[in-house]
């Protein structure tokens, strides 16, 4: 099969405009494929919501406040709606419930945001639409006491996941390359929130993705220098403890850097994976297949 590569507990990874490698492994967990190069638009993707059978992106700070419909076969856009009340301060994920989708505006590299907020849109708005307006749900760290510019902040946020009438974020800290989960009611409002659980997940986490049918979590990263993507599967947890389960990692990158940003299930054992443009890498949709699904 053309344009497929096998994702074992290590991926040999390919370069950017190169045919990539295929590399086969006895304890092979997870295959992944090339489903299309993404425009132009979504060169800096940096999250994917697969819902109602619609795959939606976008681009984080300096991009449109604008979201993108997906053609899943040639990554062509088939829609594009801007959120005309809100801009792009810096988006990072996407997910959605039955009757919203949410956008995580709380990227946060330098630590310094006293905005960070998850924009709610309702899908109903969506429907052959140019334009929509959100509503906003603004929050604040309680463990926060510093907000002075700092390079190694553990304040930076990338992932978020609706389960129920809750909404969690995932940190992504660059200083400890550990992650906190923190949590907040899905409806419009202002929120001071706090941890209630932590996980040393041994990289910077940049999507999270959730399965109702299993429960099963899955959290996206990479290390440091954008090298060495990993996806997390998260099963077995009490309530919503979510790393109170079993934990297992599967790494999917090499030495070369692979900016890995959107993942979303598209059933149990399948998902979309997507990466920015980079040096080593073209702005692409992947999926990524379980073994035995």
């Amino acid at each position: 099969m053309r344009n497929f590569i096998i994702l074992c507990l290590l991926i040999v990874s390919c370069k950017k405009n190169t045919t990539p490698v295929t590399t086969v492994h006895p304890d092979t967990t997870l295959i992944t494929g090339i489903k299309a190069t993404l425009p132009a638009v979504l060169k800096e993707s940096s999250g994917l919501c697969y819902t109602d059978g619609q795959l939606w992106s976008f681009g984080d700070s300096g991009n449109p406040n604008a979201i993108y419909k997906i053609d899943t076969t040639t990554g062509a856009i088939l829609q594009t709606v801007t959120i005309v009340n809100y801009p792009n301060v810096d988006w990072e994920d996407i997910t959605a419930d039955s009757l919203y989708i949410y956008i995580g505006d709380f990227g946060n590299n330098s630590g310094d945001r006293t905005d960070l907020k998850i924009l709610r849109v309702k899908k109903s708005d969506l429907n052959n639409a140019a334009s929509v307006n959100a509503e906003a749900i603004n929050f604040s760290y309680t463990d926060q006491t510093d907000f002075s510019a700092n390079d190694n902040s553990n304040f930076d946020c990338e992932s978020l996941l609706v389960i129920h009438d809750s909404l969690y974020i995932f940190t992504k800290d660059a200083g400890d390359l550990k992650t906190r989960c923190y949590k907040m009611p899905a409806i419009p409002g202002t929120y001071a929130v706090s941890p209630f659980t932590a996980f040393d997940s041994q990289g910077k986490i940049t999507a999270a993705a959730y399965n109702p049918d299993t429960k099963e979590v899955a959290l996206l990263g990479y290390m440091n220098k954008k090298i060495q993507p990993f996806i997390w599967l998260l099963n077995g947890y009490t309530t919503d403890n979510f790393f109170s389960g079993t934990t297992k990692r599967f790494n999917i990158g090499n030495q070369s850097d692979w900016q890995t940003e959107g993942l979303d299930y598209i059933t149990p054992g399948r998902f979309f994976m997507s990466c920015e443009s980079s040096t080593s890498h073209a702005a692409t949709l992947y999926y990524v297949q379980k073994q035995g699904f």
